[in-house]
């Protein structure tokens, strides 16, 4: 179905077609009836893809990443779409325009995207009352960022308030410090300013006795020696990473659309996101949380991260370029290697290659 419908969205601007789906999603989660029907087509289990990380059950590693559903109002119609969890924003304390249209572009030729959205969000409020408006079944997780007016000396306040405001009604949250497209918010991946914001956090967990994990995404621009340097302060501070958000690096793209400014995602991200997998894997013994995401397309690149160390990924980008069928596509690949190579569980492979 998507091979039918994908030529049309694809010829309008990237962000009307996001807008149009998340319109349809809106329209399935408004007669429940449907929904049923949803999951017959998107949904697999099975019992050698679940595990359990810092106390939360994930039915299959398969995730959505952040930047689908901006301001939680689709997560119903996302829960019956085949993922084992769902990360929703990313959400600011204030509603947030973003950045000036056009700010996303599709790069065919190098499966890729390029997008200078700018956290645009109707802010954490309106995001929590959508999100209340349902219960969920599988793991929900929250994005969090820091707002473009907020005073430089601040951000790290942001990202409480958003903490605070969901702290009862998520499974996780992910910390994002990752974005090009927010000025100065890379500037925490620097040692004086990341130990600023994990300070914050800390006290943040112990004045609020917080039990729900909280993991951090970083830039896929990070060095190996950089990425060395922050695990031990990430390792008391979090209960796990993302690798790696998108680059602003364009080396070796043949689309004309390469020229437009922001953070490219999908395709070529892979190859540099297994390096940042592996040592971080190494670098932890195997004993911290890595979430994988970057570039996933086929079930030998969730078998590649997952053996690189990733004990969960996350997709995005390659739902444009394939459609919503990818999430079942990979499950059922994903437990057929498995099955096929003698492994329990899927727990059995991660880290094999690192």
């Amino acid at each position: 179905m998507y091979k039918l419908i994908k030529p049309i969205l694809f010829k309008y601007d990237p962000e009307q077609a996001h807008g149009m789906t998340i319109d349809a999603l809106k329209f399935v989660q408004r007669y429940p009836k449907t929904l049923p029907i949803i999951k017959q087509f998107f949904h697999y289990e099975n019992d050698i893809l679940t595990q359990e990380l810092s106390g939360v059950r994930f039915p299959n590693p398969i995730g959505l990443a952040a930047g689908f559903d901006k301001s939680c109002e689709v997560p119903k119609a996302l829960e019956y779409a085949g993922f084992g969890s769902i990360e929703l924003g990313g959400i600011t304390p204030k509603p947030q325009p973003g950045n000036p249209k056009p700010r996303m572009y599709r790069l065919v030729e190098d499966q890729a995207l390029i997008n200078r959205m700018g956290f645009n969000n109707l802010g954490m409020n309106k995001a929590l009352s959508n999100l209340r408006k349902y219960s969920y079944n599988i793991p929900v997780g929250l994005n969090v960022g820091v707002n473009k007016s907020t005073p430089y000396e601040d951000r790290y306040q942001d990202y409480i308030k958003v903490l605070d405001t969901f702290k009862n009604d998520v499974t996780f949250y992910t910390v994002n410090i990752s974005s090009p497209n927010t000025e100065n918010l890379q500037k925490f991946h620097d040692e004086s300013e990341f130990s600023q914001l994990c300070t914050a956090i800390q006290s943040f967990k112990v004045e609020n006795d917080i039990t729900v994990p909280i993991f951090i995404k970083l830039t896929s621009d990070l060095d190996l020696t950089s990425l060395g340097h922050m695990l031990p302060p990430i390792t008391k501070t979090f209960d796990g990473i993302i690798l790696a958000n998108t680059t602003q690096q364009r080396d070796g793209l043949k689309s004309e659309n390469r020229i437009e400014t922001g953070g490219l995602s999908g395709r070529p991200l892979f190859e540099r996101n297994i390096e940042l997998i592996k040592h971080a894997y190494k670098e932890t013994n195997g004993t911290f949380t890595i979430i994988g995401t970057g570039g996933i397309f086929t079930v030998e690149d969730v078998i590649t991260m997952l053996r690189s160390g990733a004990s969960l990924v996350q997709i995005y980008s390659a739902l444009v370029f394939e459609g919503p069928g990818l999430t079942s596509k990979l499950n059922k690949a994903l437990a057929q290697y498995l099955n096929k190579n003698g492994y329990q569980n899927l727990k059995d492979i991660i880290g094999l290659d690192a």
